[in-house]
Order: C-alpha cells, then structure tokens, then sequence
C-alpha cells in the first residue's frame, strides 16, 4: 500500500505507519484487507474472526469488529465490498433454492446452527435462506434426512446484525416465535427486542 506525501512523492506504508493510524477511513480499512488479508484467503466476515482468534497482525487501532465501527460512522458497504468485490451479491444473484438443497445436503449439515458456522458456504449462498427464498418451508425439508434438531442453546449472544435482522422482521409482522426459533434464542429475547427493553439503539 502506498500513500502521496505533501511533496507528492509515493510512499510505502510499513507496518509502523499502520500501527501509527488512529482513525481509520472505511476506504483505507477496506485497501489494507484487500491488500494483506485477502491474499491470504481471509475472504469472509467468518474468516476475519478467525484470523483474529488466532492471534494474527491487525494494526494497532484497526476497528477489530468492521462492520458495527463503519456502520455507527453510515458508510458500512457490506462485508463482499470491504473486500474488495465488485459489489454486493443481491438475493437475486443467490443460486436457486433447489441448489443450496443440494449443496447443504452434500455438505451434511445437520441444522441451523451447523449452517451458521459452515466455513465453506458458497458465497452465493445466503447466510439466511429461511428469510431468503420464497420457497422455503423449514429446515428438515431443507437438508433432508441429514437434518438432526439442534441442541437447546440459552443466554445466545446476539449480533448487531443478527438483531437489526430481527427488527426488520417483526416489522413485518413474523411472528416472535418463528424468530426464536430461527436465531435459536428464547421468545423472550424476541420480545424485550420488541418492546425496546433490550437493543433499544438498533
């Protein structure tokens, strides 16, 4: 990465100067991961958490969670954008439902919960077919005979996305125990979500 000084000559950015960043633009956020990250196959939102997991280089103020740092500051793109593709794929663009059948059940994913953390989704697969095809019925018709009801899993932390998600829906009128059992949390979060009580800044 290269940057113009005041005399206009071309600089390489090194490692110190990065670290030396306090504020970061989305742009350069995004020209750093696209430049360092992506080479290295970090290509996902589910790859990023990995790579930070394991204890890999960010630069010292780089925003460690992209998409709530940029979206608070309005100009959040999405996480295909932030690297680098040429734009958001549209829930036109995903593959047909028939397909995602055929390629969740190939996969052997047991349920939602198996699908969430599925690290080899195709891209164009949605990361919430239930919200994302008109087709769709549930989830053992989705993955067939693979299909294993998930664990009961309480006190599920939320994402700000998961939750903005949440709020949408509710607005138009999904019932709070079909969000329950799509986000696996208790239908009582769905409804502090609902009354205000819980995310009231979303």
């Amino acid at each position: 990465m290269k940057r113009v000084t005041t005399s206009g000559k071309v600089q390489s950015l090194e490692v110190a100067d990065y670290d030396s960043i306090l504020t970061w633009s989305y742009q350069l956020a995004s020209k750093w991961v696209q430049e360092t990250l992506v080479p290295q196959g970090v290509v996902s939102s589910r790859k990023f958490d990995e790579y930070k997991r394991n204890g890999k280089y960010l630069p010292a103020h780089f925003p460690r969670i992209p998409d709530e740092y940029f979206q608070r500051k309005g100009n959040w793109k999405g996480w295909l954008d932030f690297f680098g593709y040429p734009k958001q794929i549209k829930r036109s663009s995903f593959m047909s439902y028939p397909q995602a059948m055929i390629i969740a059940r190939n996969a052997k994913i047991k349920n939602s919960t198996d699908y969430r953390s599925w690290k080899e989704r195709p891209v164009n697969m949605p990361a919430r077919p239930e919200i994302s095809y008109k087709e769709w019925e549930d989830w053992p018709v989705f993955l067939g005979e693979n299909y294993q009801k998930p664990d009961p899993v309480r006190n599920i932390k939320l994402k700000l996305s998961d939750v903005r998600i949440i709020k949408h829906q509710l607005q138009l009128g999904v019932p709070g125990a079909v969000l329950a059992r799509m986000f696996n949390v208790s239908e009582m979060q769905i409804s502090r979500i609902r009354s205000g009580e819980n995310w009231s800044a979303v």
